[in-house]
């Protein structure tokens, strides 16, 4: 492959740039939503246990009494102890999730209930 020229490393990194910019922004306006009553229901950890005993338990640990799963995937109380966990981002990431995952279709409403049921499992 030959070596890029230093104007085509400067547009990709200027690329990368801006990719990191827009989502950084994206899960800083996720996070500062604030629900106006009638329009955007605050999110719901105990509907988003809901929907993880529905889609996820198969794979993941959900909860602390679910016994085992049937995947590798790392289990939820995992996930939410994680020093770099955001729930602004998990959620984005919940609405097109990686190719191992089904197609759950989540509505936006949804995946904010998920991850934020994922982040009441953090210790306090």
């Amino acid at each position: 492959m030959p070596p890029r020229s230093p104007a085509c490393a400067f547009a990709l990194r200027a690329v990368f740039a801006a990719v990191v910019v827009v989502g950084l922004a994206a899960s800083a306006a996720l996070a500062q939503i604030e629900p106006r009553p009638g329009l955007t229901p605050a999110p719901d950890p105990a509907r988003g246990a809901e929907i993880a005993r529905r889609w996820c338990a198969t794979c993941h640990v959900t909860a602390a009494d679910q016994t085992q799963a049937t995947g590798e995937a790392t289990p939820f109380m995992a996930i939410a102890r994680r020093n770099s966990f955001d729930a602004g981002l998990l959620a984005l990431f919940l609405l097109d999730p990686h190719p191992r995952m089904p197609d759950m279709s989540l509505t936006r409403a949804e995946a904010a209930d998920l991850a934020a049921y994922i982040k009441s499992l953090a210790p306090h």
